[in-house]
C-alpha cells in the first residue's frame, strides 16, 4: 500500500525539485552578475536574459555556467583574482574578462578633477566624424584596471540608448555599457591601454542592456592610447546598411548600376549591378576603362569613344545607348549617363557613371513594332479580301429590286452584309421560276466569314439554282446541294445551313427542306407562328444524308418570314427568347412585306458588325 501511494507522487516531487532547484540557480546567479558588474540585481536579471538568448541557452543553462552550479563555471575571470576552476569555453564565444568594478562618485569626481590637459585626446575627438569619447582608466587597489571613465566627448558620440556625450561625461564604461565586459571589449581596451598597441574591430554584432533593455547593432570600434587613457571611437551600420540595402535592392529591381572612374589612376570602381550589367562577376575587381570598350559591339564603339572624347573636352555631362556582348557571348543593350567632376582649376579628375541594362526594353520595343507591322499587313490584306468579297457578293446576289417574279408571290427581301471587315458572311438568298407554272426560293448561311465564306456561298446558290432545274423536291435538293457543298472542298470542310422551298400557286402549297438553318416564321390574320420543323444536319457536315420535304398550305394574304442568324443571335442574350421576340414583332400588324421588314430591323436593334443579316419576306396573294 506504501508503495502504491509513493508512485504517482515521484514524478510531481521530481517536477517539483526541479523547478525550484532551476530559481534558485538564476537567483544565484543574478547576485553574482550584479557583484562583478556593479549593477542593481534587477538589471542583472536582464543582463542574464540577455547572455542566455546570445549563447542560444535557455535561461537556467546560462544562470548554471555563471555560478558553476554544474560544476562548471562561466567563461569570465576577474582580474587580480584566480579562477578556482577551470573555466568552460563555449564555442565561437571568447571568454570575456568581467571587473568588478563598484561606483565611486567622490573617488570618481577627484579624478576627473585632477586630470591633466591632453592635446592628443581632443586631436582625436575634434577630427573624428564618428562617435567619440576620451577614456581614462579606473585601476583597483593592486593597480589593475577595474573600469573606464569618460572624461570627453565629441559632438558626434551617441550610444545605442540614445545618450549624448554630455550624460555620459562621468560614467563609468562597464555601468552604461556592460555589453563591453561581456563580449571581451573591455579586455582588448586595457591590453591597447597597457601595450599601447591600437585596436579595431568590426563591423561585427554588438548587444548591450541598460535598465531591462536589451539592444543590438552592428558596430565598427576603433582605440587609441593617449597620455591620460584612450580615445574610442565607434560607428553604427545600421542607417548605412539600410540605405546601402536599399541602393542595392534599387539597382538590382532597376537593373540600374553606378561606377566612378578615377582618371588620375585609371581605375574604375562600381557597385555589383554595374558589374552584372556588363556580365562581370560583381566580386572581382572591376576592370580597367580600355577593357570595356572592347566589350562595345564595332558598330557602336566609334559612338563610344566620341561621347567620351566630347564629355572630357567639353567638361559636361553626356549620354549614350550602345550595345555590348558580355564574356558569356551574350549581346546587351546598355544606357550610360556619365559626368565629369572637376577640380578646382576645372581640370576633370573622376567621371561618375550610371548605366541601365535596356535590353528587355529593346526587346519589348522591337516586338510591339513587329506586331504593328504585322497588324499593318494584316489590315490591308483584310481590307483587300473585303473589298474582294463585298465585290463577289454584289456579282453573285440580286438586287433585292431586280429579284426574279414567281408566280401567285409578292417577295421582298432585305441583305445587310457586316460592316466589320472580318465579318463579312456568306448569307445568301436565291429565286427562280420553274418551266411547269411553279417557282423556287430559298435562302442560306455558307459557315465562317470574308473571302472563303462568300466564296463557299457563291458555289452553294449556283449548285442550287442549277439542281433546281431537275424538278425533284426540296427534300431530293437538298441532299444533292450536301454532296456537292462536301464534295466540292473536302480539305475545308466547308459547311453552311440553307431553307429551299417550292411553291404552287395551283393549291397555294408550299413544299420545303431545311438543313440546319433557322426555322420560318408563318404570320396568318395577325398571328405570327414558328413553323415546327426537324432540320437534318447543315450542308456538308454529313455524307449520303435524307432531307424530309415539308408540306405546308397557305392561304392568301399569308406572309412567310425567312431569316439568317445575323438577326437573332447575340452573346449577350438566349436564341430561343430572340426568335420569340421576333415573332411578336411579326404578329403586331399585317403591312405589306417592306415595312414589315423595316420594322423588323428596327426593332430588334440586331449587331451590324457581328454578322451578314439576311430577311426575306414572302407573301401570299
Amino acid at each position: 500500500m506504501r508503495e502504491a501511494e509513493s508512485t504517482p507522487l515521484v514524478p510531481e516531487l521530481a517536477d517539483l525539485r526541479g523547478a525550484a532547484r532551476g530559481r534558485a540557480i538564476i537567483a544565484e546567479a543574478r547576485v553574482v552578475l550584479a557583484g562583478r558588474l556593479g549593477v542593481q540585481p534587477g538589471e542583472a536579471l536582464q543582463h542574464l536574459i540577455w547572455l542566455a538568448r546570445d549563447l542560444d541557452m535557455e535561461l537556467e543553462e546560462a544562470a548554471a555556467l555563471v555560478t558553476g552550479a554544474r560544476g562548471e563555471s562561466l567563461p569570465m575571470e576577474v582580474p587580480g583574482r584566480p579562477v578556482e576552476r577551470e573555466a568552460v569555453r563555449v564555442p565561437g564565444i571568447a571568454p570575456p574578462e568581467l571587473p568588478v568594478s563598484e561606483p565611486d562618485a567622490v573617488g570618481d569626481a577627484e579624478l576627473l578633477a585632477g586630470l591633466p590637459e591632453d592635446p592628443a585626446a581632443r586631436a582625436v575627438l575634434d577630427g573624428s566624424i564618428d562617435a567619440a569619447v576620451h577614456l581614462v582608466p579606473v585601476r583597483g587597489d593592486d593597480g589593475t584596471v577595474v573600469d573606464f571613465l569618460h572624461a570627453g566627448a565629441n559632438d558626434a558620440t551617441r550610444d545605442l540608448f540614445g545618450r549624448r556625450g554630455a550624460e555620459l561625461l562621468g560614467q563609468r564604461m562597464l555601468r552604461v555599457d556592460p555589453g563591453s565586459a561581456l563580449l571581451g571589449l573591455f579586455a582588448s581596451y586595457v591590453e591597447s591601454l597597457e601595450t599601447g598597441t591600437p585596436f579595431k574591430k568590426g563591423p561585427f554584432e554588438f548587444s548591450t542592456a541598460q535598465e531591462g533593455v536589451s539592444r543590438t547593432t552592428r558596430m565598427t570600434v576603433r582605440c587609441v592610447p593617449v597620455p591620460t587613457g584612450l580615445c574610442l571611437t565607434w560607428r553604427y551600420h545600421d542607417d548605412e546598411d539600410r540605405m546601402r540595402r536599399r541602393l542595392e535592392r534599387v539597382g538590382r529591381l532597376a537593373l540600374m548600376g553606378f561606377g566612378e572612374w578615377d582618371l588620375a589612376t585609371d581605375e574604375m570602381e562600381w557597385s555589383p549591378q554595374m558589374a552584372r550589367n556588363y556580365g562581370m562577376d560583381p566580386r572581382q575587381p572591376a576592370p580597367l576603362p580600355d577593357e570595356l570598350v572592347k566589350l562595345v559591339v564595332d558598330e557602336d564603339r566609334p559612338l563610344v569613344e566620341e561621347r567620351i572624347q566630347t564629355m572630357l573636352s567639353r567638361r559636361s555631362a553626356v549620354e549614350m545607348e550602345h550595345r555590348i556582348t558580355t564574356p558569356d557571348g551574350e549581346q546587351r543593350h546598355l544606357w550610360i549617363f556619365a559626368e565629369p567632376v572637376l577640380d578646382a582649376s576645372g581640370r576633370p579628375v573622376t567621371v561618375n557613371m550610371v548605366s541601365q541594362d535596356i535590353t528587355r526594353r529593346r526587346g519589348i520595343e522591337r516586338a510591339l513594332a513587329e506586331t504593328r507591322r504585322e497588324m499593318l499587313r494584316q489590315q490591308a490584306r483584310m481590307a483587300q479580301e473585303r473589298r474582294v468579297a463585298v465585290t463577289l457578293r454584289r456579282a453573285i446576289l440580286p438586287d433585292p429590286e431586280e429579284l426574279a417574279v414567281l408566280p401567285g408571290l409578292d417577295i421582298t427581301v432585305r441583305s445587310l452584309a457586316a460592316e466589320s471587315v472580318a465579318r463579312i458572311g456568306g448569307d445568301w438568298f436565291a429565286t427562280r421560276p420553274m418551266p411547269d407554272g411553279r417557282g423556287m426560293f430559298a435562302i442560306g448561311d455558307a459557315a465562317g466569314h470574308g473571302l472563303p465564306a462568300a466564296a463557299a456561298m457563291a458555289r452553294t446558290r449556283n449548285g442550287l439554282l442549277g439542281l433546281a432545274y431537275t424538278g425533284q423536291p426540296p427534300g431530293r435538293l437538298m441532299g444533292w446541294l450536301n454532296e456537292m457543298v462536301g464534295q466540292i472542298d473536302p480539305d475545308r470542310a466547308a459547311t453552311g445551313t440553307a431553307l429551299v422551298a417550292r411553291y404552287d400557286p395551283r393549291g397555294r402549297v408550299m413544299q420545303w427542306a431545311c438543313a440546319g438553318h433557322l426555322p420560318p416564321i408563318l404570320v396568318r390574320d395577325g398571328d405570327a407562328r414558328i413553323l415546327e420543323v426537324d432540320p437534318g444536319p447543315m450542308l456538308g457536315a454529313v455524307p449520303s444524308v435524307r432531307y424530309s420535304t415539308i408540306t405546308t398550305r397557305l392561304q392568301p394574304g399569308d406572309l412567310m418570314f425567312l431569316y439568317t442568324d445575323g438577326l437573332v443571335e447575340r452573346r449577350d442574350a438566349d436564341l430561343d427568347e430572340q426568335i420569340d421576340r421576333l415573332t411578336a414583332i411579326l404578329g403586331e400588324r399585317s403591312d405589306e412585306p417592306g415595312p414589315v421588314l423595316d420594322r423588323v430591323l428596327a426593332r430588334m436593334e440586331h449587331d451590324r458588325a457581328a454578322d451578314d443579316t439576311t430577311l426575306f419576306a414572302v407573301r401570299i396573294r
